[in-house]
């Protein structure tokens, strides 16, 4: 990995997107904070289908729970629960 001040990075872009190709991530920093990385296409790809994939899991998971919880529930708890679902969205939406 590579750090580089957003200056520098300017000025040397293109050799950046040549130096990343090959690999390399680079950190762009801006008053000695890491605000951007440049990266290889490929490896973004990779990074986004990997948290897509952790997302899809914990969503899957939070279904699964939320199913093995209701599957007790009477009607009229269900639909309690529904209108206190709404409620909350209604409140927060009055908050904004």
């Amino acid at each position: 990995m590579t750090a580089i001040n957003s200056t520098e990075a300017q000025k040397r872009f293109g050799y950046l997107l040549d130096h990343t190709r090959g690999g390399e991530v680079v950190v762009v920093e801006r008053y000695g904070q890491p605000r951007v990385v440049i990266l290889d296409i490929e490896r973004y790809r990779q990074l986004v289908e990997t948290e897509r994939e952790l997302l899809r899991a914990r969503l899957r998971a939070a279904s699964d729970e939320a199913s093995a919880r209701a599957a007790h529930l009477s009607d009229a708890e269900i639909d309690q629960l529904i209108e206190e679902a709404r409620a909350e969205v209604h409140a927060e939406r009055s908050r904004r």
